[in-house]
């Protein structure tokens, strides 16, 4: 049998759909798998040894040079890779009209949602068969995928989400000395989803008390900014014995790099970004910090040690942050004695 998975962004999506993988390997052994994905999210894909091709996208960068020769080029390359062998079934979890039209392109037959369930409900005409969901759109990613592909090829998932991603542990350079180090991700997309500064200075703070160097990552010129503002207050708490325990990464990395650096890391704290989830299905202990979204929409169920918390509108305090800290890490420390530099609330 072989399957394509239509799953194309984004990262915290593509991070979702993964245990679909486990699930078809476990159902029809020798199953023959390929992924159809951006370009830019390809590194975590590859990363699966249960996906046999991934068949990349570039449709965000080729709608930048729509009339240039070469983006004709791919495009044409593109569809003669994608149509290059039939397939036994075309599962678009995605439910976008995007992601349903392109996947029209390959040989087989088309599943998906139904125009209820669909994230965009035009995506449903484009499809062989449809599949009704009782929860429809408010259902958890995770357990959204897993039951689209289990409808599709008739099985049962019957083992938790597996996520199977293997990465090599890599301990940036950048990073100087010995110490473990937690990756902080302060920065999203979606301002309603921050966190205030105040609290990840005091947080990063109380990491370095604890002997942990902090690393913030960012992907853009102001995540940067922000990035390099919070290291520099953190590092100012502790005067000249605080150089160098906050780091900023030096530049903006690819995937393929920050997964090795999130399964070399001691933990990992973020807000609802698709970093933070890749750091969890690597393995790596994470803390969720919801804001402006609600944990009941993901129910991420990690590889490794997780706890969320706040919800949207209800961001949590410092101390219930390092609470669950102490919790994903195993350390018996009462909240009321952990101390704190700068306003907890």
């Amino acid at each position: 049998m072989r399957v394509l998975l239509v799953k194309t962004s984004s990262m915290g999506d593509i991070v979702h759909a993964l245990p679909v993988v486990a699930d078809l390997h476990a159902a029809f052994p020798g199953i023959h798998i390929e992924w159809l994905v951006e370009e830019a999210y390809m590194p975590i894909v590859q990363a699966h040894p249960g996906v046999e091709n991934v068949i990349p996208i570039a449709l965000r960068r080729w709608r930048k040079n729509l009339l240039h020769p070469e983006t004709r080029n791919q495009w044409r390359a593109f569809v003669h890779a994608l149509r290059a062998r039939p397939f036994d079934a075309i599962i678009d979890l995605q439910g976008l009209v995007k992601s349903a039209v392109i996947a029209r392109l390959a040989r087989g037959p088309h599943l998906g949602l139904s125009w209820a369930s669909s994230r965009e409900a035009l995506a449903s005409i484009f499809y062989d068969r449809r599949m009704q969901t009782p929860l429809g759109r408010t259902e958890a990613a995770v357990q959204r995928y897993r039951q689209l592909a289990s409808w599709a090829l008739g099985y049962t998932p019957s083992a938790p989400p597996l996520f199977g991603l293997h990465v090599c542990a890599t301990r940036p350079g950048w990073l100087h000395g010995h110490r473990p180090y937690v990756v902080l991700l302060s920065a999203t997309a979606k301002e309603r989803k921050l966190w205030a500064e105040e609290r990840w200075v005091a947080l990063a703070g109380w990491l370095r008390e604890q002997g942990l160097v902090s690393a913030f990552a960012w992907g853009n010129a102001s995540e940067r900014a922000r990035a390099e503002r919070l290291a520099t207050r953190v590092n100012a708490l502790a005067g000249e014995d605080g150089e160098g325990l906050a780091h900023v990464a030096p530049e903006a990395f690819g995937l393929d790099v920050w997964m090795g650096v999130l399964k070399a890391a001691h933990l990992v704290v973020g807000v609802d970004t698709g970093l933070l989830y890749l750091g969890a299905a690597v393995g790596t202990p994470a803390v969720a910090i919801y804001a402006g979204s609600s944990p009941h929409s993901v129910e991420f169920e990690s590889s490794g040690p997780w706890r969320s918390l706040g919800d949207d509108g209800k961001p949590p305090d410092v101390h219930a942050v390092m609470e669950a800290v102490g919790s994903v890490l195993g350390w018996a420390v009462p909240p009321a004695l952990l101390p704190v530099h700068g306003p907890a609330h």
